[in-house]
C-alpha cells in the first residue's frame, strides 16, 4: 500500500467540499490502519469559518464529524509541502498551475478515477444538495483509495 503523504484537498471556500474529502479520506485510512497526513485549504477561503449546519448534518450521515473544522486559505507553502493535491473542478487546477507551475504534475481532479466531472459546490443549497455532493466525494475518495491498494 503506497499512499502519498501529505495529501491536500482544495475547493473554493474550504467549508463544504474539501473538508468533507479531507475528513472522509482520513477516516477511511484510519479504519484501514494506514497513516497519511490529509489536510484541506480553500482558494477563496476566509480564515476560521465553520462548516454550515447542512454540511455537518450531511457529513454525519457518512459518520464524519465536521464540527472541529475551521477554514484556511491556501498558501504557496501548502502546495509545496503536499505530495498530492486534489481539486474539485478543472478551473481550480488551472488556478494552481498559475500559482505553482512546477507543481502541476501532482494536482489531480478528485473525480479523475471515476467520471472526471466537476464536483459542484452545495454552498447555500438544501440538505439534498449536500448529500449528493458528499456521496460523489465519498465515491471519488474510495476510488483513489482503491488505486492506492486500500
Amino acid at each position: 500500500m503506497m499512499v502519498p503523504s501529505p495529501i491536500l484537498m482544495i475547493c473554493a471556500g474550504n467549508i463544504n467540499r474539501s473538508p468533507f474529502a479531507e475528513f472522509y479520506m482520513r477516516k477511511r485510512l484510519e479504519d484501514a490502519g494506514v497513516y497519511a497526513k490529509i489536510f484541506s485549504r480553500g482558494l477563496l477561503a476566509l480564515p476560521n469559518q465553520r462548516s454550515p449546519k447542512n454540511a455537518q448534518q450531511a457529513a454525519a450521515e457518512f459518520d464524519i464529524d465536521l464540527s472541529p473544522h475551521v477554514s484556511q486559505p491556501l498558501l504557496r507553502t501548502d502546495l509545496d509541502q503536499a505530495a498530492m493535491v486534489m481539486v474539485m473542478e478543472a478551473e481550480q487546477r488551472q488556478h494552481l498551475a498559475k500559482m505553482s507551475p512546477a507543481g502541476i504534475g501532482k494536482v489531480f481532479l478528485l473525480s479523475q478515477m471515476t467520471d472526471g466531472k466537476r464536483i459542484g459546490d452545495p454552498v447555500g443549497k438544501d440538505m439534498e444538495a449536500f448529500r449528493k455532493a458528499y456521496k460523489v466525494i465519498a465515491t471519488d475518495v474510495d476510488a483513489w483509495l482503491s488505486r492506492f491498494g486500500i
